[in-house]
């Protein structure tokens, strides 16, 4: 596996992460240990994890994984803040208190004294802007986080977080968690151009647009796939439009012409965008992760690139 900087840090990861949104009520912990041996034994080493997924249930099932031997110094874990489960609902608090108790459980459950990355899981316009920063800044300062990083946020806070990161002579942002795929190329606009600018690594979430990239919803919606899944199904219905068939339709044909899967052209085409150091696949099963895992990522030939940005774009 190609192992990348995650922008002008000096943190290498793979450029295949593992995602954990289903651990814990759709993916059970022998196929999450088996995707975690399956990723370090590929080369890999990044694993994304928020007290959110899995119905809170995702960042206990990576600490039995840590307690049952997979060596913590093997890993790069990611992990989100601000966003929780509590009795069946999403609570948002990225207070001072709020970010500071939840990762200090998290490293309780984890079984471990610090995260590789912390990162602020979505906007809030709750808490001031030096809260925030402060905040995070301490995390790193205490040794309990290595790098800071932020989620699902545009491009202009973004941008001003980065800046004030670096106008205060605090640790700085590393790192961009964002949807990016074929079928989601809204950052390509704004985003990708802050990334340049302030050369932070972008990390790909949804790289398969929640698996219809690779194929498997061109004629029908299977009975056992997240489309099929009611609290699944929104990661992936915005992408079974008209448009987004006739997209896949062109991802189908240049990987029938080329003799590869729809995944591994999709795959490839997003590893090769500016500032990408990786994508997640949050495969549900480990059978699913041992087939995204064997496909090459070889660079696509120019022109199936070119053909692709013209039709996706």
């Amino acid at each position: 596996m190609k192992n990348n900087k995650v922008g002008k840090s000096g943190l290498r990861v793979g450029h295949i992460g593992l995602g954990t949104l289903t651990w814990g009520r759709d993916t059970e912990y022998e196929d999450a240990a088996r995707m975690t041996q399956t990723l370090l034994d590929y080369g890999g080493n990044l694993i994304d994890v928020s007290p959110l997924y899995g119905e809170g249930l995702a960042v206990g099932v990576l600490g039995k994984i840590l307690a049952g031997g997979t060596p913590r110094s093997d890993l790069v874990i990611s992990v989100h803040l601000g966003l929780t489960v509590k009795n069946n609902h999403v609570i948002h608090d990225a207070s001072r208190s709020g970010l500071l108790t939840s990762l200090d459980n998290l490293l309780e459950d984890l079984g471990t004294d610090h995260v590789d990355i912390v990162s602020l899981a979505a906007p809030t316009a709750d808490v001031p802007l030096r809260e925030l920063i402060d905040t995070l800044a301490s995390m790193v300062n205490a040794g309990k986080a290595r790098y800071i990083g932020l989620a699902n946020h545009p491009a202009w806070e973004i941008a001003r977080i980065s800046q004030y990161l670096s106008d205060m002579h605090l640790p700085e942002l590393t790192s961009i968690n964002v949807d990016y795929s074929l079928l989601n190329r809204a950052i390509d606009d704004d985003v990708v151009a802050v990334a340049q600018a302030f050369e932070l690594g972008i990390i790909a979430q949804s790289p398969l647009a929640g698996g219809v990239l690779t194929g498997k919803y061109r004629n029908t919606i299977p009975a056992t796939s997240r489309a099929a899944t009611e609290h699944l199904s929104a990661t992936v219905s915005r992408y079974l439009d008209a448009d987004s068939r006739r997209l896949v339709e062109a991802v189908v044909k240049a990987a029938d012409g080329l003799g590869r899967t729809p995944s591994d052209v999709s795959l490839a085409w997003l590893l090769h965008r500016p500032h990408v150091a990786s994508v997640l696949l949050g495969a549900r099963t480990a059978a699913q992760f041992d087939q995204l895992l064997a496909t090459n990522l070889d660079p696509l030939p120019q022109q199936v690139s070119d053909v692709l940005d013209e039709v996706t774009a």
